[in-house]
C-alpha cells in the first residue's frame, strides 16, 4: 500500500494533479482502518511500548537537530534566492512546531498519568 501511494504522489506531483494523491491517501487511509478493525487479539507487552516511545523521541529529536542545522545554513545562504529562503523557513517552522508539539503532548499524558 505504502508503494502505491508513494507512485500515486510521486507520478501526479510530476504531472501537477493534487487531487489524485489526496484520493490515494485517503483510501489507503480508510482501507488500513477497515483492515485494522478485523484483528481480534494484539500481542504487544510493555517492553514494545517502552521501545516505540524511545523511537519516537530519538526520531524527534534527530530531525529536530537535522532540520534546524540545514534550516539555518539555507537560511544565512539564501540572499539571492526566495526558492531556498522558503524551504529554510518551513524546514526552521516544522521543527519548532515538532517541538511544541512534543512539549505540550508530554505535559498532557503527564499530568493523565499522574492522576491514574
Amino acid at each position: 500500500m505504502v508503494v502505491t501511494v508513494a507512485a500515486v504522489v510521486s507520478t501526479s506531483i510530476n504531472l501537477g494533479n493534487w487531487y489524485w494523491p489526496l484520493l490515494a491517501i485517503t483510501v489507503s487511509w480508510v482501507s488500513l482502518w477497515l483492515l485494522s478493525r478485523r484483528v481480534k487479539e494484539v500481542m504487544a507487552d510493555e517492553r514494545d511500548f517502552m521501545i516505540a516511545g524511545k523511537a519516537s523521541l530519538w526520531a524527534m529529536r534527530v530531525y529536530s537537530v537535522i532540520a534546524v542545522v540545514i534550516g539555518l545554513i539555507m537560511y544565512t545562504t539564501s540572499r539571492d534566492n526566495a526558492m531556498l529562503f522558503g524551504t529554510a523557513t518551513v524546514l526552521l517552522y516544522s521543527a519548532c512546531f515538532l517541538m511544541f508539539v512534543y512539549s505540550i503532548l508530554f505535559k498532557i499524558l503527564y499530568r493523565k498519568n499522574n492522576h491514574d
